[in-house]
């Protein structure tokens, strides 16, 4: 018997030399099992798409507040993980919009929300053209010069002046006064009761299919952002409404002509449209899951990332579950699995650590709007360090930061970079506006420097797999979990993060805005 004590002593002793004892060896031992068991399940299909208040996203919810026990993190409220908050779900049963005398149908013509709790609604406005519908002093524009379209509907541009003409606005990147959400922002402030977003596949960076899958569920919304006079937030197809205005004698490349200058004034279309549609509605409460890894400052560095998706679509014919393997699963993995290396090497940490699992991404960011809006000590949090999408596939030579062009994580980032053999690369599709679809762009908004950071595009097959799961796959019911995947770039993805954060903690260096900020501040 004590031969066999010793020799189990020894074979511990053994054991616990061959930890890792270094923060490098640790990251470069993830398995690709830690790394896959997070997005299996995730993006198993008896989640049912992880739409917010919906079966599946409460047992997202749940599914990582028991990883974050199991980690052994800190709850980072006195009654647990979860941070609640309350939303107004709204699902189009009919929706037809008239004009000019077509009547547009969803979703193939029209797709979009009507949020009030009406069974049955109508509405009918006059139409009114106002081109992007931007007014900013940055670039000098005002697309309304104080006219007023309040209880009208308006008919909007998306994407911005700068990409037709290159040397205003950011050129080809779009900013974030081309966004969707921009354009409904900018139609409460006017009071306006309706607005149709005018989609083409170059000016909203993605096709129909795209907005029909994301516009057509559940529309949940925080209340407070329902308390304006805007009923209608639609998109509608080009083509569509070609043949409205080609009915009323009116030329749509005109109109486009003519937003392009800097003296455009919203233009009266002569026409009323008019909606109507069934509606249903209902409260829910979904949950952001908080926890902390506690750093010897009370500041604060907040990693994040989203585990909802767009749910499913019962009775459709064929795959009809949204699992968001890649959107969100990954990302989630990632931001997990850093924290957990950074529970496990919690003594060098000078900064505490935010794990923000945040809800309704999908919606318009809500779930981080709430935490970064809400949160007491919002003045401690130093950086947001976001995940997206995670690449899963092989390795890359090169790596990025979606909106590091604003602050100094950016320089911090190369440096690591640079060390570790990588280029920093800027994402190819940048006309599409990233940086303000995820939710590192709420703490940018409340003065908190935040990027998302990600493998980049050059992955070791040659393939760019990365650019074409954008084009192909995001949101779409291919977005599965693949077992064959690699996960290498997911691993350089937690790798530059516990970089990123053990360089934070070293240097207790607090990241600052470096250049002009093309986005408003709250």
């Amino acid at each position: 018997m004590k031969k066999i004590s010793a020799i189990f002593i020894t074979v511990l002793a053994c054991a616990n030399f061959l930890i890792p004892i270094t923060l490098e060896e640790r990251i470069n031992n993830l398995s690709k099992p830690e790394m896959q068991s997070i997005i299996e399940f995730l993006g198993h299909d008896l989640l049912e798409g992880r739409a917010p208040g919906a079966r599946g996203g409460n047992l997202a919810e749940l599914y990582v507040q028991s990883l974050c026990k199991f980690m052994n993190l800190d709850p980072a409220f006195a009654n647990g993980y979860l941070q609640p908050f309350k939303l107004k779900g709204f699902i189009l049963k009919e929706l037809t919009v008239n004009a000019a005398g077509f009547e547009l149908t969803y979703p193939e013509d029209v797709v979009g929300s009507f949020p009030r709790e009406e069974n049955e609604f109508q509405l009918e406005a006059g139409a009114v053209f106002v081109g992007f519908g931007i007014t900013t002093p940055l670039w000098n524009w005002d697309d309304f010069k104080n006219v007023d379209v309040k209880n009208k509907i308006i008919i909007a541009r998306v994407n911005d002046p700068g990409m037709f003409i290159p040397d205003i606005f950011e050129g080809k990147v779009l900013t974030f006064f081309g966004r969707w959400s921009y354009h409904i922002e900018e139609a409460i402030k006017r009071g306006a009761v309706g607005i149709l977003m005018i989609h083409t596949d170059e000016s909203a960076g993605y096709d129909w299919n795209v907005v029909k899958n994301s516009w057509s569920g559940e529309e949940p919304y925080l209340e407070a952002d329902l308390q304006n006079n805007l009923k209608l937030r639609a998109w509608i197809k080009e083509s569509c409404l070609r043949k409205v205005l080609e009915a009323k004698k009116i030329n749509l490349d005109q109109l486009y002509e003519k937003s392009l200058k800097r003296n455009f004034k919203p233009i009266d279309l002569g026409f009323t449209i008019k909606v109507k549609g069934k509606n249903s509605f209902r409260d829910l409460t979904n949950n952001n899951v908080v926890a902390l890894i506690p750093g010897q400052s009370e500041k604060k560095i907040v990693i994040s990332a989203h585990i909802d998706h767009l749910g499913m679509t019962p009775g459709k014919d064929g795959p009809n579950i949204y699992n968001g393997a890649i959107d969100n699963g990954s990302a989630v993995a990632a931001m997990l699995l850093t924290a957990k290396i950074l529970k496990e090497f919690r003594k060098g940490l000078y900064y505490t650590v935010v794990v923000l699992a945040c809800n309704a991404e999908e919606s318009g960011l809500l779930g981080s709007k709430y935490y970064v809006r809400n949160i007491p000590d919002r003045g401690n949090i130093i950086a947001n360090i976001n995940f997206e999408s995670t690449p899963v596939w092989g390795k890359t030579s090169d790596f990025m930061a979606i909106g590091g062009q604003f602050s100094t994580l950016e320089d911090m980032l190369k440096s690591i970079l640079e060390k570790e053999g990588l280029t920093y690369s800027y994402f190819s599709l940048i006309n599409q506006g990233f940086f303000y679809r995820s939710d590192q762009y709420p703490f940018a908004r409340y003065n908190i420097p935040a990027i998302w950071i990600s493998a980049g595009e050059n992955d070791d097959s040659g393939e760019k797999k990365y650019t074409r799961f954008w084009k192909t796959d995001y949101h779409t019911v291919n977005d599965d979990f693949d077992p064959k995947w690699e996960l290498e770039g997911l691993k350089q993805t937690i790798k530059m993060a516990v970089l990123l954060i053990d360089h934070l903690n070293k240097t207790k260096e607090v990241p600052k805005w470096k250049s002009r900020l093309t986005f408003p501040l709250e």
